[in-house]
C-alpha cells in the first residue's frame, strides 16, 4: 500500500523567505488619527482586539494600545491589554498605575449602577439616571474614561497652534543632518509642505527640521534675532573672569532685549537654541515684507549690540527678497534636538522642558502689527530713554538708574543682573558704591539697589557711603574689574577723566583736577578695613564667609558651553 505523500516543508526556504516588516509606530499614529477624525470607533477596535498585535510590541507601544482602546470606549479590552502588560513586564510601573486607575473607575461605575447596599443583588431596581451627554452630569469615572481621547485632542490642537505660528515657505522645509565624528552639520531641503506629523516627529526628537522664512512672494510671517556666542569663547576653555562676564551678559541679553522689544511694541519669545546661543522669535499678525522686518529688527539689535561682547546678534531673514531659484536662509524650528550637540531647545524662562508643557507657552504669544514695525524702522534719538509702562513708575522714582542702565554698558549689566537674579559679586558692589555713591541722591539709590539682595544690611550701606572719598570710579578701572574688552562709551565732549556719571545730564564735574583712584594713606585704609570686618562679624555673629563665584545654572550653562 502506498503511503500518502506528506507535504514537504523546506525549513531553509522558510527561514530565508522575506518577512513583511510592519511599522507599528506608524500604525498606532494612524489609529490615533482615525479615532480623532471619525465618530465610529469600530474599525480601530477591530485592529486593537488582535492579540498578536500588542503582544509583539514593546511596553510603551502596548500601553498606547490600551489607552486607544479606552478612548474608543472599550474598557474591557483596555483592561485585558493592561493585565497582559503587567504580567509580561512587571517592572513597567506606568502600566500598573493605568491598570489601578481603570479598575477604580470600573468599580465606581458598577457601584453607581447597583446603588447603595448592592440593590441589584436583591432584585431592587436602582434609581434611573440621565445617560452621559443627554442632560446628566458627567461623573468622575466618565471623565477618566474620556481622558486619553481628550489628551489626544489637546495634543492635536497644540501641534496645530505650533504649525500656525511657525510658518515659513509654503512648499518646502529642511531636515537637519549631523556628522558628530567630523563635527559638521547642515540641512537638506524637503520639497513638500510641513505637516502635523513632521512637527510631532520634531518635538519627540526623531527628526530635526528647519523652515525657510521667506514665502514665495518675499513676505514673512515671523522674524528671528539670533544671538550666538562669539567664536573666541567657543574654541577655548573659559577663565573664571570670562565666565563671570558671560553670566552677566547672558542675564542682560535675556532681560534687556525682550524689554526693548516690548517698549517698541515688538514682544518676542526667547528660546535656547540647543547649540551656541539663543533665538528671539517675533510673530506677525499678517505676512509682512521681509525688507520691513529686517529694518525693524536691525534697529532693535543696534540698541543692544554695543553692550555685548560675548554675543553677536544676527537678523533673520537675511534677504529682502528671493532671487532666482534660491530658498533663502533657514532657521531651526524650536523644541527640537540639535543633531550635532544632542541638546534640546526650549523656551525661556520656563523650567519645565517637556515639549507638551512648552507648547502651552505658545498660548501667550501676541502677534505684532505692521504699524509697530513701521514705528521701529526709524531709529530713535539716543537721548530719549523709553521705558515700558510697567517700569515707568520705577524710572520716574529712580531716573538716575534708568539713564545709567540705558547708556552705560557696565552699569547696565550690573543693574539688570541684580534686578533679575538678586545677586552681586564683591567687584560689582564696589563699582556701584564707587559710582552711584557720588550722586546727590546716593543713599536713596543704593538702598534701593542693595535692598534686593538677600544679605541686605542698611547699616553696612550707610557705613560704606560714609567712607567714600575722591572721585567716581573711572571707566578704565571698571572695565578692568569686569573684564570688559569693549571701548569706553563716547561722550559729547572729551572728558579729562571719563567715568559713568557723565551720562547723567545733571552731573557737574568738580573744578579741581581729579585725584588718582587709590588711597594715599595705606595705614588709614588698613584701619578702615579692620573696622568694616569687625562690624560685619558682629552683625552676622560669626566669621564672614568668603564670596565664591557660583557656577552657571544648568539651562544657562548649556547655552554657553563650547
Amino acid at each position: 500500500m502506498k503511503e500518502k505523500p506528506v507535504p514537504r516543508t523546506d525549513a531553509k526556504e522558510a527561514h530565508t523567505a522575506p518577512e513583511k516588516v510592519v511599522d507599528y509606530d506608524l500604525l498606532l499614529r494612524r489609529l490615533e488619527r482615525r479615532l480623532l477624525e471619525e465618530s465610529d470607533p469600530a474599525p480601530v477596535l477591530r485592529v486593537l482586539s488582535r492579540r498578536e498585535l500588542w503582544e509583539r510590541l514593546p511596553p510603551e507601544q502596548a500601553l498606547r494600545c490600551a489607552r486607544l482602546a479606552q478612548a474608543a470606549g472599550d474598557a474591557d479590552l483596555s483592561l485585558h491589554i493592561l493585565e497582559w502588560l503587567t504580567e509580561r513586564h512587571p517592572d513597567f510601573s506606568e502600566a500598573w498605575h493605568r491598570r489601578v486607575a481603570l479598575l477604580e473607575t470600573l468599580a465606581r461605575t458598577e457601584s453607581q449602577e447597583n446603588g447603595p447596599g448592592d440593590s441589584a443583588s436583591h432584585g431592587t431596581a436602582a434609581p434611573a439616571s440621565d445617560p452621559p451627554g443627554e442632560g446628566g452630569d458627567t461623573g468622575p469615572h466618565e471623565l477618566l474614561l474620556q481622558e486619553p481621547f481628550a489628551e489626544l485632542r489637546r495634543q492635536e490642537e497644540a501641534i496645530a497652534r505650533y504649525l500656525r505660528l511657525f510658518q515659513g515657505r509654503e512648499d518646502c522645509f529642511a531636515r537637519q543632518w549631523a556628522d558628530r565624528s567630523k563635527g559638521t552639520q547642515g540641512y537638506v531641503p524637503v520639497r513638500r509642505p510641513l505637516e502635523n506629523q513632521d512637527v510631532l516627529d520634531h518635538l519627540q526628537g526623531r527628526r530635526t527640521y528647519g523652515i525657510y522664512l521667506l514665502q514665495k512672494d518675499s513676505r514673512v510671517r515671523l522674524g528671528v534675532l539670533d544671538a550666538d556666542l562669539v567664536s573666541a569663547l567657543r574654541s577655548t576653555p573659559l577663565t573664571t573672569q570670562q565666565r563671570d562676564l558671560l553670566r552677566r551678559e547672558q542675564r542682560y541679553l535675556l532681560t534687556r532685549l525682550p524689554e526693548l522689544g516690548r517698549e517698541a511694541g515688538l514682544p518676542c519669545l526667547a528660546e535656547f537654541s540647543g547649540g551656541k546661543g539663543f533665538h528671539f522669535w517675533y510673530f506677525f499678525r499678517d505676512p509682512v515684507e521681509a525688507a520691513l522686518v529686517r529694518e525693524a529688527l536691525h534697529a532693535l539689535a543696534r540698541r543692544i549690540q554695543p553692550d555685548l561682547s560675548c554675543f553677536q546678534l544676527e537678523v533673520f531673514p537675511k534677504q529682502d527678497r528671493l532671487a532666482g531659484k534660491g530658498l533663502g536662509n533657514l532657521v531651526k524650528l524650536p523644541l527640537g534636538i540639535h543633531r550635532l550637540t544632542g541638546r534640546p531647545s526650549y523656551f525661556l524662562p520656563s523650567r519645565n522642558k517637556d515639549w507638551k508643557a512648552q507648547l502651552e507657552l505658545l498660548r501667550s504669544v501676541r502677534p505684532i502689527s505692521r504699524e509697530a514695525l513701521l514705528r521701529l524702522k526709524t531709529p530713535r534719538e539716543s537721548a530719549a530713554v523709553v521705558v515700558h509702562p510697567k517700569r515707568r513708575r520705577w524710572a520716574e522714582e529712580f531716573p538716575e538708574l534708568a539713564v545709567l542702565e540705558e547708556r552705560c554698558t557696565a552699569l547696565g549689566h550690573i543693574l539688570v543682573g541684580c534686578r533679575r537674579s538678586g545677586t552681586l559679586t564683591v567687584r560689582e558692589e564696589k563699582i556701584l558704591l564707587g559710582t552711584l555713591g557720588f550722586l546727590p541722591r546716593a543713599r536713596h539709590l543704593l538702598h534701593h539697589v542693595f535692598g534686593r539682595l538677600p544679605e541686605y544690611n542698611p547699616h553696612w550701606v550707610d557705613y560704606q557711603l560714609s567712607r567714600l572719598r575722591g572721585t567716581p570710579l573711572g571707566c578704565k578701572k571698571i572695565h578692568r574689574l569686569l573684564g570688559l574688552d569693549g571701548t569706553i562709551c563716547p561722550f559729547p565732549r572729551v572728558p579729562r577723566y571719563p567715568h559713568p556719571l557723565l551720562h547723567w545730564p545733571q552731573w557737574t564735574e568738580p573744578d579741581a583736577a581729579p585725584k588718582a583712584e587709590r588711597v594715599e594713606n595705606l595705614q588709614a585704609a588698613l584701619d578702615n578695613l579692620k573696622t568694616a570686618l569687625r562690624m560685619v562679624e558682629r552683625f552676622l555673629g560669626r566669621e564672614a564667609p568668603a564670596r565664591d563665584d557660583h557656577p552657571l545654572p544648568s539651562g544657562e550653562d548649556q547655552g554657553t558651553d563650547s
